[in-house]
Order: structure tokens, then C-alpha cells, then sequence
């Protein structure tokens, strides 16, 4: 991924502008371009039957994001945008849900 893109998704995340449809979206359409592998991008979501709350997902080149949701192709799991908490790409934190206060 071209670092430049990672700065301004960081900057434009951090003045309040992106939510995680739109950070995904940006991720999807650089994916098609060229400039990102899916693969190097993990979700992580709530997850209500695991003992930490939460579980880290790797999409894939065949995962398919829709308005409401991301699918996983390869087992058709259904991932809702409102239970992403984080995004990270390479392991390291790109986008993270704001706590309510």
C-alpha cells in the first residue's frame, strides 16, 4: 500500500471525516486499482461469544462489501459495518470506532 494513502486515510480519519463504510470503501477501491492487497487488511468486531468481546477477521480478494454489511466469499459470512470496531492494515491501527461518552 502506497503510504501516502495510509497518511491521508489517518489525517481525514482523525479530523472526524470517515467512518468505517467510507474507510472500507477507500480500502476496496485501492484494492481494485492495484495499489492494496484485501488480504493485508483485518476487521476487527464485536463478537458476543468470545471471552474478550471482540475477534480480528482478514478479509480476502473475494470479500465483497456492501452498504450495510462486508462478506467473507469464502463462507459466506455476513460481517454488519455497525459491529466493526477497528481496521487495521499490516497490524498496525488505521481506523478505530470512537467511544460514545
Amino acid at each position: 500500500m502506497n503510504i501516502k494513502h495510509v497518511v491521508l486515510l489517518r489525517v481525514e480519519y482523525r479530523v472526524g471525516r470517515l467512518e468505517s463504510y467510507e474507510v472500507l470503501k477507500k480500502l476496496f477501491w485501492m484494492s481494485r486499482v492495484g495499489e492494496l492487497i484485501l488480504s493485508e487488511v483485518e476487521i476487527v468486531v464485536v463478537d458476543r461469544n468470545t471471552v474478550s468481546g471482540v475477534r480480528s477477521i482478514k478479509l480476502s480478494n473475494s470479500s465483497i462489501l456492501m452498504k450495510d454489511r462486508v462478506v467473507l466469499s469464502e463462507s459466506n459470512t455476513q460481517i454488519p459495518i455497525h459491529r466493526i470496531v477497528e481496521i487495521k492494515i499490516g497490524g498496525e491501527s488505521l481506523w478505530r470506532k470512537k467511544q460514545s461518552a
